[in-house]
């Protein structure tokens, strides 16, 4: 390996970035979203990329987005040589000169590849923590439910709970493509991300991957998929608004996006999870995925 280059990576290099990460990343299937992680915007605009050469041959890739380290990956047969540690530097550098005085590991709201590094990727953790970045926070979960053979997760078993949601007044039904006033609604209620996550999951093909439960024209909750990590099957974000909680709207909602996922994906990835007890109950957890969040000071 001769002397490495960095510099800013064009969409024109995506084919081969693909390729980058799909050898480097053992714990996340980043190749697959490769487009979304490298180039796409976030709720505060588009990121930056970054590329590194060994003469013609791209070896490695990042993203930097705003407060956020979105991704580092260098091919295996090109580590240990220098152009992970070159990545990093461009990205650092980047964020000082844009006024950044903290940087954070992938757990971007909105854009994020996963809510943390894999706990299992001891080697990527060692060499951040090698470089002044630090363990923040305790880790977090990710849990997966089997969506094609589970006999809680059918079709039969969402249009049940819709019936009984309707029993009681609320109108369970798929999002349309144009309902941006469930933006502004959520936007209200929630805030954060959540909207922009939304936006990308009713662009969904073939269908919306948002569901809604209505009660008198008004919102009363929300479930989608696809909204980050589009083509993962990657559940979030939901909510109910606190006025209706405990009426089954949470469970319906769930149901309609775990069905809709089951279409594409034997699983469902429920990243960055709340009430796990929820998720048990109504589906049930097959596996789970715990990620560390590592900080740098500036």
């Amino acid at each position: 390996m001769g002397v490495v280059r960095i510099d800013a990576l064009a969409r024109t290099e995506l084919a081969a970035a693909t390729r980058v990460l799909a050898d480097a990343c053992a714990y996340d299937r980043a190749a697959t979203v490769a487009e979304e992680k490298l180039f796409g915007e976030g709720p505060g605009g588009p990121p930056r990329a970054f590329g590194a050469w060994d003469g013609g041959a791209l070896v490695g890739v990042a993203a930097l987005a705003e407060t956020w380290l979105r991704l580092v990956a260098v091919r295996r047969d090109a580590r240990g040589r220098g152009a992970g540690g070159a990545l990093l530097a461009a990205c650092v550098d980047a964020a000082r000169l844009a006024g950044v005085d903290r940087l954070r590991t992938l757990d971007q709201p909105g854009n994020y590849l996963a809510p943390g590094i894999d706990e299992r990727n001891a080697d990527a953790i060692a060499w951040l923590e090698r470089r002044a970045w630090t363990r923040i926070g305790e880790p977090r979960s990710n849990i997966l439910i089997d969506v094609q053979t589970n006999p809680r997760v059918t079709a039969e078993r969402a249009v049940a709970a819709a019936a009984a949601c309707a029993a009681h007044g609320y109108e369970v039904r798929r999002a349309r493509r144009d309902e941006t006033e469930l933006l502004d609604a959520v936007a209200g209620e929630f805030g954060g991300a959540w909207p922009f996550e939304l936006r990308s999951a009713l662009g969904h093909a073939p269908a919306p991957a948002v569901h809604v439960a209505t009660r008198d024209g008004a919102y009363c909750a929300f479930a989608a998929h696809d909204g980050n990590n589009r083509g993962l099957g990657w559940f979030g974000p939901t909510g109910t608004w606190p006025a209706h909680r405990g009426r089954g709207l949470g469970e319906a909602t769930l149901l309609a996006c775990l069905v809709d996922v089951g279409l594409e994906h034997p699983r469902c990835e429920v990243a960055w999870i709340g009430p796990r007890p929820f998720y048990d109950k109504v589906a049930g957890i097959v596996d789970e995925r715990r990620f560390i969040v590592l900080s740098r000071t500036l």
